[in-house]
């Protein structure tokens, strides 16, 4: 196992890509005070893209983009960052003949330390990251949902450390408490909110566990899609009927059949009789159901929308990480849903260089003032930007390039890789 394993990562390389681990913030745990990065390098590189995923978010949210910009500017290095939790996963699976059934019977390790991981503790391993990445170039820093409330954070604290700021459907206030509701808790929607008072008394679970999101069912979808991209048209149970593994996978995360819109992408349709979801329509929403099929296995099909499916499917995991944080601290979703009451000596301050803001017409910002960037960042020259027809990620996975295309052009006009121009 572990020759297979050592393997895998010397292949990383050649590749293209290698996967690091960087220090980070002391909590008393060496095994574990440590965070990462999916490194795309260049050999001299004039800058370094540094992105931060968001909610439940790992770095091959990234890999789609990060393959493009690099083969647009080979003088860019692009870091896709991951948190510490990543230190938890048990990603053995990926090396075993079926790893659906390894994450299965997935056993959950010890997440106590989850409890200690707050904003402050993600916060100092965000710098000890930049430090890093500053040994090799000017860096720039690239947040997507939640992880843009945690760049833009950083910004406000040590913006001087940086040469530029993206923020991709995501600011600081994405997630924003009232302070009675951050510190007492209330009822969502969706179940309830342990407060913060709560949970250092040590209730609800260390880990988010979002609309059965939980590191099971997020380790599974990492596996089925794993097993998808190496043999899309195997067709396997699916109720009373069959379908392909490629359409199994897709039919969890495609905007039209998502019960989550903030976790889904626009990726095709499934050929296949269809109906409406009832929990759909009571979210107010059109969400499609499978019935069954035409003809043969439920199959899949790619109707040219935003994201390649295939292309998505084949960035969703690596034996060493994988599209979603399996173990997100419950404590850093809240901590960033209440920053002001956390950071009390937090102040907007201006940025010495432009910041770049990226909306999605269909994500968490589809208007450009709902970034509100002359209020975090007062003085600072900035732009903000939607781009219509997308989902928040395929902000990240669109097969056009226009996301690429705007973060080189900002790159440019930062002076750091040549002139400016056309994206």
């Amino acid at each position: 196992m572990k020759r297979l394993l050592a393997l895998s990562l010397a292949l990383l390389p050649a590749l293209g890509q290698e996967y690091r681990a960087l220090p980070g913030a002391d909590t008393g745990r060496p095994d574990l005070d440590r965070s990462y990065a999916l490194v795309y390098p260049a050999p001299r590189p004039k800058a370094l893209l540094l992105l931060v995923p968001g909610l439940l978010g790992g770095s091959t949210n990234f890999a789609l983009l990060a393959e493009r910009l690099r083969a647009m500017a080979p003088g860019l290095e692009v870091w896709a960052w991951e948190r510490r939790a990543n230190g938890l996963e048990d990603r053995r699976g990926f090396l075993r003949e079926d790893p659906v059934a390894y994450y299965r019977a997935l056993a959950l390790p010890d997440l106590t330390p989850l409890r200690a991981w707050g904003l402050e503790v993600h916060l100092k391993d965000l710098d000890l990251a930049v430090e890093a990445a500053r040994a090799r170039a000017p860096v720039v820093l690239a947040g997507h949902s939640l992880g843009a409330a945690l760049a833009g954070l950083y910004a406000l604290l040590h913006g001087e450390k940086l040469s530029g700021l993206v923020l991709l459907d995501g600011a600081p206030g994405v997630v924003l408490l009232a302070e009675e509701a951050f510190y007492e808790g209330a009822d969502l929607p969706f179940g309830r909110l342990v407060g913060y008072r709560a949970f250092l008394r040590g209730e609800g679970s260390p880990a988010v566990e979002l609309l059965g999101l939980g590191p099971k069912a997020l380790a599974l979808a990492e596996a089925e899609a794993f097993l998808a991209a190496k043999r899309p048209e195997e067709d396997l149970p699916f109720g009373p009927y069959r379908a392909t593994r490629e359409a199994l996978a897709l039919l969890r995360v495609d905007d039209d059949y998502s019960l989550l819109p903030v976790f889904s992408v626009s990726a095709g349709r499934a050929w296949a009789r269809e109906g409406f979801s009832l929990l759909g329509l009571l979210q107010g929403r059109l969400v499609r159901t499978v019935r069954g099929p035409r003809a043969g296995p439920i199959a899949w099909r790619d109707t040219g929308e935003a994201t390649d499916p295939r292309a998505f499917l084949r960035a969703f995991a690596l034996p060493e990480t994988g599209f979603s944080e399996w173990y997100f601290p419950y404590r850093l979703l809240l901590e960033v849903g209440g920053y002001p009451y956390v950071l009390r000596g937090l102040k907007p301050r201006a940025l010495p260089y432009p910041v770049l803001a990226l909306g999605a017409g269909r994500g968490l910002y589809p208007r450009a003032e709902d970034f509100r960037l002359g209020e975090l960042f007062p003085g600072t020259e900035a732009r903000a930007q939607v781009l219509p027809g997308l989902t928040h990620l395929d902000l990240l996975t669109e097969r056009e390039g226009r996301t690429a295309g705007l973060l080189l052009r900002y790159l440019q006009d930062l002076g750091l890789l040549g002139p400016g121009g056309p994206p």
